[in-house]
């Protein structure tokens, strides 16, 4: 499946748009990681627990949104993007979301 950023496939031409694809990642770490985290962060630095949460959350939400792709049968999605946030209660933020998101295409042949 190619997945471009921009609104077109340099060289290719876009047959059918089929329309807008999702997918989304859900993730949260445990307490322990939350508190080693928090403890990490008063020193500054790298917090390389949430980055791999984070990169774990991109590629699970990019997978879902190419099989929706797929399944519509598309050969590309294209402005693809992501979109992000945190969840929780209070100043706890218990859960991250990702969201991949573009516009499935078939190109021409």
């Amino acid at each position: 499946m190619l997945l471009t950023t921009t609104h077109d496939v340099p060289g290719k031409r876009i047959a059918t748009t089929l329309g807008a694809v999702y997918g989304i990642s859900v993730r949260s770490r445990s307490d322990l990681g939350n508190f080693m985290g928090k403890i990490r962060s008063m020193a500054g630095g790298q917090m390389g627990g949430y980055e791999k949460m984070v990169r774990r959350a991109r590629e699970d939400a990019v997978a879902s949104m190419i099989t929706e792709a797929e399944a519509l049968g598309a050969d590309a999605v294209i402005a693809f993007r992501f979109d992000g946030s945190s969840m929780g209660s209070g100043d706890k933020e218990d859960f991250i979301e990702v969201t991949a998101y573009g516009t499935a295409v078939k190109l021409a042949e």
